[in-house]
Order: C-alpha cells, then sequence, then structure tokens
C-alpha cells in the first residue's frame, strides 16, 4: 500500500516517518476526499498508544499522496516474535497480556471517535527503546478501500488476522479489530497462529468455517481463563465477541489479578453461521418469495420424493466447493460480461428439472436480476484465488454436451491487482574487498524475504534505476520466492576503471516494470591496493625460507590462504572468501589461481570458492611480485566438518 521513509526534520530536530501511499490510488476518482478525510481524523488523534501523525499532503510532481508521522525507533512485534523464535524462547504470559491490553486502549480510543482499524496485525504493532507499545497504520485501509480494488478480488486485512466477516467482503465493525487483536493474543500465547493454510484465501475460509483449536491445546500451562477471553474474543460470530475493546480489556484485567471472567460455549464461538445458513442467508434468503410455477405447480412431488427448492438448496450445501469452482471458472466470466442467461442455460438444462421430469426451460422465472448483483462477488472470489494461489480453479465436473463459444475475458490484471507485492532485505553483506582495483569483478549478495501477498512471478529480475551505472557480468536469477519465503540473490559486477566511491541503486521489479519493496544499493570503492603489514600467519615461501625480516629487497613471500567468510549455498555447497597476505618482493603484486593467465588472475589476496559439501577444496595460489613467483599447493578445509556422517 505504501513505502515508508526516515526522514530528518532540520528546523525541528527530529526525524520522522513519511509514508508514501502508491501512486495508483491517486487515480481513484473519490480517492482524495477519503484520504484527506481519514489522515485528518487520525492526525486529531492523541494517544500514547497511537503513532502520532503530523501532517499530510499530496506531492504533485511525483503523484502522490504522503503522511509525515512519528518516528518510532524500535523493531515491530512481527520482528521480536521471529526474535524469540530463532533463539528457542517463549514470551512471558503476562508481557503478552501486556501488549494486548496496550493495543486495545488504542484500539478504545480510535473507536469512540468513529475509527475502525481494519489490519490489526503484529507488524503494525511497534515498540519504543523505552517497551512502549505503539499501534500504526490508522486510517490506511478506509483510504484503500476503493471500488476498484475491491472489484478486482483484494481484500483489506492481512488474511491470518482477519475477522469472518471481512473474509465475507463485509467492512466489519470495531468487532472485527477485536477478533483480529484475539488472533495476535492467541499468537502470543501458544506461539502458533489459530489458523494455517497453503493459500490465504484458504486461510479466510478457515476463519469462516474452522473451528478454533482450544489454546489450552497447545499450551497447557493456561488457564481456563484466559482460554475464555480467547475463546470470547475469536468468536465467528460478532454478537458472541466482546462488543467493544473495553470489555476485552476489563477480562484481561482480570485474568492478571487472578479473578475469573464470564464465559461462553465453544459452540457459540466456533459456529457462525454454518455453511448451509451462510449460503442461505446471502443467496437463498432472496429467493424464499419466489414462485416456481413448473416446480411447485404443473410438477406434482411425491410424498418421498423432495422439494426443487429442498434440492436446490441441499445440493447447494452439500456440493459447496464444486459449485464454488463451476461458477468461478464459467459463472463469473459470463457475469462479468453480463450474459446471466448463457449461465442460468448451463445450470439447468432445457429437458431436465431436478427431479427428472421434462419442462422447458423457459418455465423457469428469470434469476438475471439476483445473479447479476452477484457478478462482482464472484469474480472477486475468482481474482483473489488467481492471484494468491497462480492458479485458474478448474472444476472436475464433466463437460456440458452443449459447449458455449463465448470466450472467457482474461482476468490476468484483475488478478495481479489484488496482490501486493513486497519484499525485505534479511542480509545485506558489504562489498568484498573493501578496496577495489579498476576493473576487477566483484559480487554483490542480498538475503531478502518475500513480505507480500503473492508469490512473486518467473519474470521478476534485478534492475538498474539510478546512480553510478556499473558493468554488469553476470546477470542475477531470481527466484520467485513464495510468501514469508527467503532466498539469495547474487549480482556479478565490474569495477569501473577510475579511482572513486561509487554508489548505484537497483531494484526488483516484476516484467511489467512493478517494483518490489525497497531499493538495493550497492556501494564500492575503487583505489590504490593497500600493502599489508607483515604477519606471523604461518607462510610459504619461493626460497622456503623459514624466517625472514620484512624488507623490500627481500624474497617474496605470502601467508598460507585461510577462510574469512563462508556460508552454504541453497544447492547444497558451500562458499567461501578465502584471503592471504603477501610481502616481500618490489611489493607490486599479482595474484592467480591454479595458472597465470587473465582468466585466472584475482586481486587483493582475496578469491572465492564454491565446492561440494564436507569435501575440502584442492588448489594452487600463485603470487608474482616483479620477477619473482611463490606458489602454495594444498587444500582448504570445509568449515563445519561436524554436519558431515
Amino acid at each position: 500500500m505504501a513505502e515508508v521513509y526516515k526522514a530528518y526534520h532540520p528546523d525541528l530536530d527530529r526525524y520522522v516517518a513519511i509514508k508514501v501511499l502508491h501512486s495508483f490510488l491517486a487515480e481513484e476518482e473519490d480517492f482524495l476526499v477519503r484520504f484527506q478525510r481519514e489522515a485528518k481524523m487520525v492526525a486529531a488523534f492523541r494517544h500514547p498508544n497511537i503513532v502520532q501523525v503530523y501532517d499530510f499532503d499530496f506531492d504533485a510532481q511525483a503523484n502522490a499522496y504522503y503522511m509525515v508521522m512519528e518516528f518510532v525507533d524500535g523493531s515491530n512485534l512481527k520482528a521480536y516474535l521471529k526474535e524469540l523464535t530463532q533463539e528457542g524462547r517463549a514470551l512471558p504470559l503476562e508481557e503478552a497480556v501486556r501488549i494486548v491490553i496496550d493495543v486495545a486502549k488504542a484500539l478504545e480510543y480510535a473507536h469512540q471517535r468513529g475509527m475502525v482499524h481494519r489490519d490489526v496485525k503484529p507488524a503494525n504493532i511497534m515498540f519504543t527503546q523505552e517497551g512502549s507499545v505503539i499501534l500504526s497504520d490508522f486510517g490506511i485501509a478506509r483510504m484503500v478501500s476503493s471500488a476498484t480494488l475491491t472489484a478486482s478480488g483484494g481484500m483489506v486485512g492481512t488474511p491470518a488476522y482477519m475477522a469472518p466477516e471481512q473474509g465475507l467482503g463485509q467492512t466489519g465493525d470495531e468487532r472485527a479489530d477485536i477478533y483480529s487483536l484475539g488472533v495476535v493474543l492467541y499468537q502470543l500465547i501458544t506461539g502458533t497462529l489459530p489458523f494455517d493454510a497453503d493459500t490465504p484465501l484458504g486461510i479466510v475460509l478457515q476463519h469462516i468455517n474452522t473451528p478454533l483449536k482450544p489454546p489450552t491445546a497447545l499450551n497447557t500451562r493456561l488457564s481456563a481463563d484466559v482460554e475464555a477471553v480467547v475463546v470470547r474474543a475469536l468468536a465467528k460470530d460478532p454478537d458472541n465477541r466482546y462488543q467493544s475493546a473495553s470489555e476485552l480489556i476489563d477480562d484481561l484485567e482480570r485474568v492478571v489479578a487472578g479473578e475469573p471472567v464470564e464465559r461462553i460455549s465453544r459452540d457459540a464461538a466456533a459456529i457462525w453461521p454454518a455453511a448451509e445458513e451462510m449460503i442461505a442467508s446471502s443467496a437463498f434468503d432472496r429467493m424464499g418469495s419466489w414462485e416456481w410455477p413448473t416446480m411447485r405447480g404443473s410438477v406434482a412431488a411425491s410424498p418421498d420424493q423432495e422439494s426443487p427448492w429442498a434440492w436446490l438448496k441441499r445440493r447447494w450445501a452439500v456440493g459447496l466447493i464444486a459449485v464454488v469452482a463451476l461458477i468461478l471458472v464459467g459463472g463469473a466470466a459470463l457475469l462479468a460480461i453480463g450474459m446471466s442467461s448463457s449461465l442460468l442455460a448451463s445450470l439447468f438444462p432445457q429437458d431436465v428439472t431436478p427431479t427428472g421430469q421434462a419442462a422447458p426451460f423457459a418455465s423457469i422465472p428469470d434469476l438475471t436480476a439476483t445473479f447479476d448483483a452477484n457478478a462482482t462477488q464472484f469474480a472477486a472470489w475468482m481474482a483473489t484465488y488467481q492471484a494468491t494461489t497462480g492458479v485458474t480453479p478448474t472444476p472436475s465436473s464433466t463437460p456440458t454436451s452443449t459447449p458455449t463459444s463465448t470466450p472467457i475475458p482474461d482476468l490476468t490484471a484483475t488478478a495481479w491487482a489484488a496482490c501486493v507485492f513486497d519484499m525485505e532485505v534479511v542480509t545485506d553483506r558489504a562489498v568484498w574487498p573493501s578496496v577495489l582495483v579498476p576493473r576487477q569483478r566483484f559480487v554483490k549478495r542480498w538475503q531478502v524475504e518475500n513480505t507480500g501477498t503473492c508469490a512473486w512471478p518467473q519474470d521478476v529480475r534485478l534492475v538498474f534505476v539510478s546512480g553510478d551505472e556499473l558493468e554488469v557480468v553476470g546477470e542475477p536469477e531470481v527466484a520467485p520466492l513464495a510468501p514469508e519465503e527467503s532466498g539469495g540473490i547474487e549480482l556479478t559486477l565490474r569495477a569501473p576503471g577510475g579511482y572513486s566511491r561509487y554508489v548505484s541503486v537497483w531494484q526488483l521489479q516484476c516484467g511489467d516494470g512493478t517494483p518490489i519493496g525497497e531499493e538495493l544499493e550497492i556501494s564500492c570503492r575503487v583505489g590504490p591496493t593497500p600493502t599489508p603489514p607483515p604477519t606471523s600467519t604461518p607462510i610459504v615461501t619461493a626460497t622456503a625460507t623459514p624466517a625472514f625480516t620484512p624488507t623490500p629487497t627481500e624474497p617474496l613471500h605470502f601467508s598460507v590462504p585461510i577462510v574469512v567468510d563462508w556460508h552454504h549455498t541453497p544447492d547444497g555447497k558451500w562458499w567461501a572468501q578465502v584471503g592471504l597476505t603477501a610481502w616481500g618482493g618490489d611489493g607490486n603484486y599479482r595474484y592467480y589461481l591454479n595458472g597465470i593467465s587473465d582468466e585466472t588472475e584475482f586481486f587483493n589476496g582475496t578469491f572465492e570458492i564454491e565446492w561440494g559439501t564436507c569435501s575440502d577444496w584442492w588448489g594452487t595460489v600463485i603470487v608474482t611480485s616483479g620477477d619473482e613467483v611463490a606458489r602454495w599447493e594444498g587444500r582448504i578445509e570445509y568449515p563445519d566438518p561436524d554436519r558431515c556422517p
């Protein structure tokens, strides 16, 4: 939805955060009105647990809306949980309750002023250096909940923390925020999310239909009262949840004080509504008053034969997945271009009724109005499914005997708009060596994580965007990472020919130019190679002299190569940077690997190797200085032998 920059205000001598909303939002007809309304409301907030908004405006040159906010110099709850997991530690119950109470206080303040957050999640819960809890991104969901985003299948919110009513396309009220905060509380006290699936859409469906697994089943140390709070906060029916954040705060404070809290049954918390009831309330309730002259009049049903209405309702409830698949593939496409009659013809063949009796199709009432009213919703489901899984739903049923020649519209652009592509840099390795010689080849490496909602497309690439344009020796291969998956990016470059410091800015982009995450910076310096000082490291000499006194006239020596940095590679090998130090001779050193040629030369006494796991690297290092040549032949040991069988 936005990019965030850290900025400095010289007059006030303070840092701020500037959130720049993506420019495509400015194309929305009523976005300016929404932006001004929501930003003005959030800017009026004054609460210790809500990030302070200082200013908001529109930058005509960049065609972007931005908000200037308080800079919170600390981590967020998502990063904190990840750190605890890596260290094998659990969050103490008292700390978890304190965090949730502070967030609930922020929500209560905002709810009383008519503002619903709609995207409460650990990434939006931040900490100051003093440990205070700050809730950020108020108003963003309301700003971007545009007609285009909704029609394209986008859901405002994060699936793992989304209330059931939000998953069904409803905007949700204050109780949706309470549900999302309940998911955060469940995660803090159990170490896991209440619902998980392979795709975001699958997670949304679990929030709607799957009963909650009791927290005590995952953490037996939890009391019944703590579980009661979680169960009530995560009730699928909003009427069974806490009706305000203050109610949640009261119960959490009772738990801390060791007092009992009111409980609701797990059944009441889990059911909202059952699948058949949900379908009836969203579609069939509107069909209740319709007349079915052929099915109810001219065709008499026997006592042991169910009515057409009961048959249709039962079939929809029992065959929900198959029906949705058929509608998504054929119906949504037809409805999107206004061909309701074609869809009805496929659902109700002209020669057969649900009871198996002949009846003309013309005798069935016109359902066009109702199905057209749901066309946008069906198209949205299809687009979301495609965007989150990358797969077009295909029904397993037998094709109809009367195929239609109407082409299915291309929904690629719609599905694309439903995705949020983002990336976070996990590791940014500095260029090695720190000083390059002119025209030296070097490698820049990053470890990145896909923090968006969709897998990256196959054509994602690393693109130069600004700064000093460096010569690319090897084009990087960027893996199409799935959400929350990490991977490495390597870019092989050649240093410029002149002495200077160079800064080159790159960015991951989709094939159509859509940016992914923050820009990636490459900083390197080209200059003269510093002469290494003498070292006590064991040496190999051309003259095999056991001891030496470093002088410009003495024979050439260099140290035994050692591993200075290494890691395992994704293909099961190990990579290492190997360094050595030379002295003696005339001081103008040239380094080679396995032979003397332009192709085998390396610089600054540092070379790279990539070798099979658990095996040692064997090779020859050659150093020249004037007319003198020193040679070392040996092995570099695998740095982690304990991992070998």
